[in-house]
């Protein structure tokens, strides 16, 4: 990992937690956080994701862990950006170890050959038009090679066929956010929506989803500043999606 950001990211390192978001978010309202501080363990026993879906992670197979920013540069309407930048740089992370046809499905699920590997759930902090903060929570499966109840998953050991250090695969992520991070500080925006959308999962394949318990036949075609997925359906008509609308068919 680079020098500057060894000395950006202030780990603390948890031998077993129920939640890192749980925990980063509780110690937040004690005792208030600096930006680019982490709670990370190898051992969380009920992670959160979205709602009230959970994480499962094997002990001392995969890493967890969620971090604090603080971002200056975006707007509450713009908040979007913040899941766009996280979801590249796990990204960024997986494709540096070799991992092939890593894909984004909205809105923030990291998915390797149309298999889960990354979830991550962010939360903001929001006072009038300003995030004052930001907690992002991130599991990434690493070196676990059996599953029981995480619907198609994988690992980065399934994909590569080897052990990897998980301290590395940390450091590396937290590299790999801090550069994302950079570029929404330098107001990059475009580039950022334009990578994002290049790498989404199904965007411009027919496919089926359910949509407010009806299944549909549909294309993505983009996301809105909002974060609300577009699709059109074969027979042209354009639906805005909020998260919970939408279900995609595997």
């Amino acid at each position: 990992m680079k020098d500057d950001c060894k000395q950006k990211f202030d780990i603390i390192t948890l031998f077993q937690t129920n939640s890192t978001q749980t925990y980063i978010i509780e110690a937040d309202k004690k005792n208030p956080l600096s930006e680019y501080s982490v709670v990370y363990t190898d051992n969380q026993v009920a992670g959160r994701g979205q709602g009230t879906h959970s994480w499962e992670s094997e002990k001392g197979k995969n890493i967890c862990f969620s971090l604090v920013l603080t971002p200056q540069t975006i707007s509450v309407s713009e908040q979007f950006f913040i899941t766009q930048i996280i979801s590249l740089a796990v990204v960024d992370t997986l494709v540096e170890y070799g991992l092939k046809d890593v894909k984004i499905k909205w809105p923030n699920d990291i998915y390797v050959k149309e298999k889960k590997i990354c979830g991550m759930l962010v939360q903001n902090n929001i006072i009038g038009n300003q995030i004052a903060k930001t907690f992002i929570g991130i599991g990434i499966n690493v070196n676990q090679s059996i599953f029981h109840f995480a619907p198609n998953p994988t690992s980065i050991f399934l994909e590569r066929g080897k052990q990897n250090d998980l301290r590395k695969v940390l450091n590396d992520t937290l590299q790999h956010i801090f550069i994302r991070y950079q570029q929404l500080n330098d107001n990059q925006t475009k580039t950022i929506q334009d990578e994002y959308l290049s790498l989404l999962l199904f965007k411009n394949s027919w496919r089926n989803y359910i949509y407010n318990d009806k299944s549909i036949y549909a294309q993505i075609l983009t996301t809105n500043p909002y974060g609300h997925l577009i699709l059109q359906t074969n027979d042209n008509e354009i639906i805005t999606a909020e998260l919970r609308e939408l279900r995609f068919v595997f």
